[in-house]
């Protein structure tokens, strides 16, 4: 039989923030044992206290930040506690190994893009390039640059190729992003955000039911193929994991490219800032706490293939 366990840590440098509500988190963790498969939500030192698994299939989902553990130095005590959860006959979700390439937006274009995943070029010394998008290495919700000119280019930095995400409504040109949820290689949600500058964030994305419908009329719904093939091309590199898909819809090529993907259980904010059109919103089931936790739990028995209990 299977069993499934988030697990929490209180080091500093490790305490996961941004990945997603205590109440989501503990909606899945309900609806997986509902649906057969034993889970709960403990700290490390709980599972340590709980001694050896007799259950072949007992996963152990870690519960931390990414960015924190890459800018904290933190991956050789994470990967130490990972040593004393394997010695106890867990498997674990998002080790440390996925971490250090989903923390560093360098490593993770390497990786992803050696796995077949379209992601925009990366720029170093003495390329030739239009434009260079340069973002932070391991940081989000920073400032990132437009770059023309080779002798501004900061190598420090995560610097690629820019894609234009530029599309039009109503008259007015929006940098358009896609988020796509996703567990593995099965996509739960994807959805749009868009501003006035290249920094689309959740924060800066207008509250209008017209553009967010438009939006994804154009750029979501025809290319649900290629949103699943990019979760694909996690999966295969990264292995099964809960991940939010930051993706680029190229207005001139029309090709969708990976821009980045994080650790994350659910965008609550998202949910929270759009609460006002929620009705009119193209994805109503984000707004649905029950639906999203049966969604989750569903395409984790999926993935990983668990034994549920009769």
């Amino acid at each position: 039989m299977a069993r499934f366990q988030i697990v929490d840590f209180d080091e500093p440098g490790v305490v996961a923030t941004g990945k997603g509500s205590r109440n989501i988190i503990s909606r899945l963790a309900r609806t997986l044992t509902k649906l057969g498969v034993p889970s709960e939500i403990l700290h490390f030192s709980e599972l340590m206290e709980q001694g050896p698994t007799e259950d072949p299939q007992s996963y152990v989902l870690l519960h931390y930040n990414e960015l924190f553990v890459v800018q904290n130095n933190k991956v050789g005590w994470l990967r130490a506690r990972e040593r004393e959860m394997q010695a106890l006959g867990h498997k674990l979700l998002h080790s440390v190994e996925q971490g250090q390439i989903v923390g560093n937006k360098v490593r993770q274009n390497q990786v992803l893009t050696a796995a077949g995943v379209p992601m925009p070029t990366l720029v170093r010394v003495g390329d030739r390039f239009d434009t260079v998008f340069s973002n932070a290495v391991s940081d989000a919700h920073v400032p990132v640059q437009l770059i023309k000119r080779a002798d501004e280019i900061d190598t420090s930095r995560y610097n690629t190729e820019y894609v234009d995400c530029r599309h039009e409504y109503d008259g007015k040109l929006w940098h358009v992003c896609i988020r796509a949820q996703a567990i593995g290689g099965q996509v739960l949600f994807s959805w749009v955000r868009a501003s006035d500058e290249p920094n689309v964030r959740t924060r800066n994305t207008p509250v209008d039911a017209g553009l967010i419908r438009h939006f994804h009329e154009r750029l979501v719904r025809p290319n649900l193929a290629q949103i699943q093939e990019i979760a694909l091309g996690v999966k295969k590199a990264l292995g099964v994991g809960l991940f939010a898909h930051d993706i680029l819809p190229c207005a001139q090529s029309g090709r969708l490219l990976l821009c980045e993907t994080n650790f994350k259980f659910y965008e609550g904010f998202y949910r929270f800032h759009m609460s006002p059109i929620r009705a009119q919103h193209p994805v109503p089931a984000l707004f649905d706490g029950r639906k999203v936790g049966r969604r989750m739990a569903r395409a984790l028995i999926a993935e990983l293939e668990l034994k549920r209990k009769e």
